[in-house]
């Protein structure tokens, strides 16, 4: 019986361009990271300077310093961490199907409303122009926080259904009573952040800007790995590091550029 070929003995060289795209990444990261502003508040302003208007008269303050971002951005991000936070501990991080016709429907309802609201909001911005009634910030983050609960429901099946081979058949929210377990955490999370504590201020800013952060890094990352055709090929959330790692790498760029270019038009 003939002999068995011994595999070829492998070399650290063939992983040098794997290794050298994970260099780039980590040293865009890296960058953003050493680069100014260096106090962190200035960091995360100059983050949400790219995604959120930061009008002062809009945006909640805590301990003298205004949170970088608007009441209503910044319950739309706490929403969204409340959502992803459910989904985690009941173990439906691969959800990949849509809850039942009913809850979708009043999940749709959440953005709608939220869209009216923020229609209505930037109307009173033209001087004279008719309003349907008089909006408030705390309005904008209970509307903001809905329509983060929504997209932590509606987002997920998309992004699961696009990158696992064996998707979960399970559904990100079962049933009614789900929906009100997430709403109850949610209005916990905004009553707690409506006492504008000293303390609150720094995990408000990295509450919310992580799942900015996350949210841009999921949405890059997917598309990567498209453009590879490696849709349908991972198997593990330990296989979504380097893209996750690209995404947010990409995200950090693009909100560079924003910032820029807002900077630019004035």
């Amino acid at each position: 019986m003939a002999a068995e070929i011994p595999p070829l003995p492998t070399s650290p060289w063939q992983h040098l361009p794997k290794a050298l795209f994970v260099a780039v990444l980590l040293a865009v990261i890296g960058l953003f990271a050493i680069e100014p502003p260096h106090e962190m508040l200035d960091k995360a302003r100059f983050i949400g300077f790219a995604i959120c208007h930061q009008m002062p008269e809009r945006s909640f303050f805590i301990d003298g310093h205004q949170l970088p971002l608007c009441a209503r951005c910044t319950g739309m991000y706490l929403g969204l961490v409340t959502g992803a936070i459910f989904l985690t501990i009941r173990g439906r991080t691969h959800a990949a199907r849509l809850p039942p016709t009913p809850i979708i429907v009043t999940l749709i309802g959440f953005i709608v409303i939220m869209g009216v609201d923020g229609v209505n909001s930037t109307i009173s911005i033209i001087p004279g122009a008719p309003q349907l009634y008089h909006t408030t910030n705390l309005i904008r983050i209970i509307t903001g926080t809905l329509y983060g609960l929504a997209i932590s429901a509606l987002f997920p099946p998309f992004f699961n259904a696009a990158i696992w081979t064996q998707p979960s058949g399970e559904r990100t929210i079962r049933n009614w009573r789900e929906l009100v377990v997430m709403l109850i955490g949610a209005a916990g999370v905004v009553a707690v952040v409506l006492t504008l504590g000293d303390w609150l201020l720094y995990p408000v800013a990295i509450l919310t800007l992580g799942g900015a952060l996350g949210l841009l890094a999921m949405l890059n990352s997917v598309i990567i790995l498209s453009t590879m055709k490696l849709e349908n090929a991972l198997s593990q959330w330990r296989q979504m590091a380097l893209p996750l790692v690209f995404g947010l790498a990409a995200g950090l760029i693009e909100i560079t550029l924003l910032d820029a270019l807002r900077v630019s038009i004035g």
